[in-house]
């Protein structure tokens, strides 16, 4: 509908997220039980237990960067379809400071994961000692930090001018801002994000080195993030904060983004193999040679069928992308295999023989995912589920398909 047509309607303000004493009671178990997970898996298997950690930090990680990526998208591009949704993509930011207590935690079991901080690995291998200059605790550490505080920096920039217009400023202003802050914070996240996945994810193995692999993981978040955004969505607008603003319409939207990720993640990853198969250079094939061996080749096949086709054949159809139940249940899936790729990206290195796991992994998962729940709820509790005066929410909540 026109501009002018879709302002005569009204739209009712859902508020904020009621406080529920049966969702911070469960958040908060889980936390508990991270922290019981993570102490009985130390106590069988140190290297395990971290490899775990890892896992759970890079996942909450970039589910939250890519969050804030998203946001700014929307405000450079005055982006009109997201209107309804954007506050509760800048909810998922509310995660954001605690990444930089997740990476301390990644700090303290260093040792156990980084080949290239262990003196027996590193003396004599002339491709490690030729990287020390940078694969080095001190310049990790700072370089690390810096993206952390930096990432801090911007989404309390960003989101906090969004959601001061809720409370009558200007919003003119409030674009103006986030428009130049964003342009800065869109350079800043793509040399921080792929550093970040080079530094802990990529390093595992030092040998290897790979120009796509901050491409193919940024993919594999992205897709992640459109998953739990549609998840949380559905779930607000069937508990009645949503019901009146979001439709079929804004689902198919998210939908057809995350099966554009779905497809864009295989397409990366068969890049990168691809690549690498035809230059046949050792430094490069280990990486894949590994994750084709005997112990991990069930695995590697499982993560292309689940992570890929699987999606891939269900977001297909334009029906299945306006459908709330395959949409939710799609994105739950894609959860779990976001879960599976980061196993496949950390633990070849640590395990070469085969993935190994223990319930304890699935209670490491949940205490993050406990915190990652409890800090984005609070935001919904304290602000706004809807940008109710985003002078674009009209257009987007009355738009039609044609």
């Amino acid at each position: 509908m026109g501009h002018a047509h879709a302002m005569d309607h009204k739209i009712e303000n859902p508020g904020r997220l009621r406080a529920s004493g049966f969702m911070t009671g469960l958040f908060s178990f889980f936390i508990l039980l991270g922290l019981v997970s993570f102490f009985v898996l130390f106590s069988i298997d140190q290297k395990h237990a971290w490899s775990a950690v890892l896992r759970s930090h890079f996942y909450f990680l970039a589910i939250s960067m890519t969050a804030l990526f998203f946001v700014v998208i929307q405000w450079v591009t005055t982006s009109m379809w997201s209107s309804p949704v954007r506050r509760i993509a800048e909810g998922f930011t509310a995660y954001i400071p605690f990444i930089l207590v997740s990476t301390l935690l990644v700090f303290a079991g260093s040792k156990s994961l980084f080949m290239w901080l262990d003196p027996a690995h590193t003396h004599g291998d002339h491709v490690i000692e030729g990287k020390l200059g940078y694969l080095n605790m001190t310049f990790f550490s700072i370089r690390t930090l810096v993206a952390v505080l930096g990432w801090a920096f911007f989404a309390n920039k960003i989101v906090g001018a969004s959601l001061n217009t809720d409370n009558g400023a200007d919003y003119k202003a409030a674009y103006e801002s986030n428009r130049k802050w964003g342009v800065g914070f869109l350079v800043f996240f793509a040399i921080t994000f792929s550093m970040g996945a080079f530094d802990q994810l990529m390093s595992l193995d030092p040998h290897f080195f790979s120009t796509m692999f901050g491409v193919y993981t940024f993919a594999g978040a992205y897709q992640t993030f459109f998953a739990m955004l549609a998840i949380v969505v559905i779930l607000m607008k069937r508990s009645g904060y949503l019901s009146k603003v979001v439709n079929e319409n804004h689902i198919h939207d998210i939908a057809k983004l995350m099966f554009a990720f779905t497809v864009f993640w295989a397409y990366t990853g068969f890049s990168q193999y691809m690549l690498i198969w035809y230059a046949n250079l050792p430094e490069e094939t280990g990486y894949f040679l590994l994750r084709f061996n005997e112990g991990w080749t069930p695995w590697t096949i499982s993560l292309f069928v689940g992570k890929f086709l699987l999606p891939f054949f269900l977001l297909l159809p334009r029906g299945n992308k306006r459908s709330e139940e395959i949409v939710f249940l799609t994105a739950c899936w894609i959860l779990v295999t976001e879960y599976f790729d980061l196993n496949w990206m950390i633990q070849p290195q640590i395990f070469e023989a085969g993935p190994r796991f223990h319930v304890a992994d699935i209670g490491i998962w949940l205490g993050f995912f406990g915190v990652f729940g409890m800090l984005v709820s609070r935001f919904y509790r304290k602000n706004n589920v809807l940008a109710i005066r985003d002078p674009y929410l009209p257009d987007s909540v009355f738009h039609h398909h044609i």
